[in-house]
């Protein structure tokens, strides 16, 4: 017999109950496989929630969603989708649900995966999808799906006629063929391979027959860690100690609505790690927590298993707002349609770049900021605590939306940020604070910094900084930490450079002659171009032989065949990131926010706004070198308050 989790007997006590054809399937399973595979009933791991998903090592995984559907009460259209014949309400395709789940193993949970299979293909085998329809029939799939694989081949068999008859050339033959030959796989595919009815249960199985290497032991155990997550106890987590106004903050409460703010290092992301950890004991349920950057998921994590209490990882979702959405309308049977004119796989970069932001606009309107987008569709997981990290990056729509679609009757909902990290540019209220929705009340600010050790610099320059560029438009930070002179420092300096070489140079120059070690030292900017030139220079054998971590590819990939997945890998990167690492990390401005590191190596770019070199210098620690060339706006600022480069090379 089959390993289910949960049994048989949890699974019908769980919250929102097993339906006829998922007890059905798990009855099934559990007899028909072997002792050594695991059936692992509706998972959720990072907000997708598969039906069900089988996993036996060595051999693959296979996901499968139930439907108790009549099936005579659909139809499938020309592009694939389902019909409901009532009112005409044009739904996702249950096989591109499941589809769907699959795709997001690769580009959004099993770290690696993505560049495993972008080298190998073969690697998109490891899963097989299934859709079972426990209260369909064969005839009945063939009613749905039949006539469209007779007018496929019919329309196949014209083409030859066509082409033999000279009534149309090769080239327009070609294109019909494919085009047809295409339509006529994917429908054949969803009724007679992805597609299973009662009678054909027995059609399931593994990708492989006997062990595949390509499922090595680690991808195995990752998919696990997903799929199970583990228990975390308190003799796990390290003494937090909260200060009065911290240790007040975390406690959750029915119903809540807040706004917390406060300075860089104030410890926000320690309070919404003891909210969460709070919240799940007093109500038992799911924790929702999101942050705009994605990099920034697996600090807050850590955080939260710094936390010393009894907790199940399975009640703690950790994501972005986009990541999560992409899930949540999957998981809801929503399906995100992109029209023709905004794909680009071609290779003109400035025709890429135009179509990419056209794509974005409309995929916010349609999708992303409708606040109406799940209105008549089931959500499969509701919250009853949403926490929201750089609350000062939202749309108020992402906040509305979230609030009144997947909170539960009486959770709470509290918003983290700071305005003066506002780098994509969001309005402001009369009070110059993050302008977000009505109905959580006043801020509250926590006004003392914890980042810093008491003779550390960064806190007065950050002020100063603000003082110069920023009190036009905020309130300027008073910490209340005890704060050094500027002198009481080991680096903190400022230098320009002519060409990324000699910038390397200079970087492990410093590192070097100050016993800096590389997971100590940290690289940002808000371009990357100098960014990818920097990281190979580093891992040059040869040369400086460094090992690096970056939130994005490297720039032999995006020179290379596989360059048209470079904006799926960019965010796998930036979804592995890992602060340490044991190496140095190099990274965008806008994927480090939240971050710290012992040492910053900020470099200022030609139209950097106030917001990005605020959110860059209050990385650092301890130590902080600031490269900007001399035409700079900001030169002087840090030419008059940090000391030359040259002080820390020689």
């Amino acid at each position: 017999m089959a390993i289910l989790i949960p049994d048989l007997e949890k699974a019908k006590a769980m919250k929102q109950k097993p339906t006829a054809g998922e007890l059905y399937l798990l009855e099934f399973l559990e007899k028909s496989l072997s002792p050594t595979s695991e059936v692992f009933f509706q998972p959720c791991f990072n907000g997708d929630r598969p039906d069900v998903v089988i996993m036996e090592k060595g051999l693959g995984v296979i996901v499968i969603e139930v439907k108790d559907w009549n099936l005579d009460l659909y139809s499938v259209n020309e592009q694939n989708k389902w019909v409901l014949k009532q009112n005409g309400k044009v739904l996702k395709s249950p096989c591109r649900q499941a589809y769907d789940y699959k795709k997001n193993f690769f580009e959004m949970h099993v770290n690696g995966l993505l560049e495993k299979n972008i080298k190998n293909p073969q690697f998109f085998g490891l899963i097989k999808t299934y859709v079972y329809f426990h209260n369909g029939t064969k005839a009945q799939l063939v009613n749905l799906y039949g006539h469209h694989l007779e007018e496929a081949r019919e329309a196949l068999k014209k083409n030859e006629t066509d082409l033999k008859q000279e009534r149309i050339n090769q080239e327009t033959y070609d294109k019909r063929r494919l085009y047809w030959e295409n339509r006529r796989f994917k429908f054949d595919r969803d009724m007679s391979s992805t597609s299973l009815t009662r009678d054909k249960l027995h059609k399931i199985s593994f990708p492989q027959k006997e062990r595949n290497i390509l499922f090595e032991d680690s991808i195995y155990q990752e998919f696990r860690r997903l799929l199970c997550p583990p228990f975390h106890y308190a003799d796990e987590g390290k003494p937090v100690v909260y200060s009065a106004k911290q240790a007040k903050l975390i406690q959750s409460a029915e119903g809540a609505r807040q706004k917390i703010g406060g300075l860089a290092g104030s410890g926000k992301t320690v309070v919404l790690a003891g909210r969460a950890v709070n919240a799940h004991k007093r109500h038992g349920g799911q924790v929702l927590i999101l942050s705009y950057n994605i990099t920034l998921w697996r600090y807050i994590h850590d955080k939260v298993s710094a936390v010393r209490e009894d907790f199940p990882w399975g009640s703690f979702q950790f994501s972005n707002y986009h990541r999560f959405m992409t899930v949540a309308l999957n998981n809801s049977g929503i399906d995100i349609v992109v029209p023709k004119e905004l794909r680009y796989e071609g290779t003109d970069k400035r025709k890429g770049r135009a179509i990419a932001v056209q794509l974005n606009t409309y995929l916010e309107a349609e999708y992303y900021s409708n606040e109406s987008i799940f209105d008549g569709a089931e959500v499969k997981t509701k919250y009853g605590t949403i926490l929201l990290d750089e609350v000062q990056d939202y749309k108020p729509e992402w906040i509305r939306l979230l609030r009144s679609v997947f909170l539960e009757e009486g959770g709470e909902m509290v918003l983290f940020g700071d305005e003066k990290q506002n780098i994509y540019g969001r309005p402001m209220d009369g009070e110059r604070r993050s302008k977000v929705v009505e109905g959580f009340g006043k801020w509250t600010d926590l006004t003392k910094s914890f980042r810093y050790k008491e003779s550390s610099p960064i806190i007065p320059l950050a002020e100063r900084f603000q003082k110069s560029f920023l009190i036009q438009l905020y309130n300027v930070d008073q910490d209340e930490s005890y704060q050094m002179s500027l002198s009481m420092v080991s680096i903190l300096g400022y230098g320009s450079y002519d060409d990324p070489g000699g910038l390397a140079g200079q970087i492990i120059g410093i590192a070097k002659r100050n016993s800096i070690h590389p997971n100590d030292i940290s690289i940002i900017s808000s371009q990357e171009a100098i960014l990818q030139d920097l990281d190979e220079l580093f891992r040059q054998p040869g040369g400086h032989n460094e090992r690096t971590l970056c939130t994005f590819p490297t720039l032999e990939f995006s020179k290379s065949k596989f360059s048209h997945y470079y904006k799926k890998l960019s965010a796998a990167k930036k979804f592995g990131f890992n602060l340490n690492s044991g190496v140095m990390k190099l990274a965008s401005i806008h994927s480090f926010k939240g971050f710290e590191s012992p040492l910053i190596v900020l470099i200022v770019n030609d139209g950097d706004s106030p917001e990005i070199i605020l959110t860059g210098l209050t990385r650092a620690k301890e130590h902080l070198v600031v490269y900007v060339q001399k035409e700079s706006k900001y030169f002087d600022f840090f030419s008059e308050n940090l000391e030359s480069i040259s002080t820390f090379l020689w």
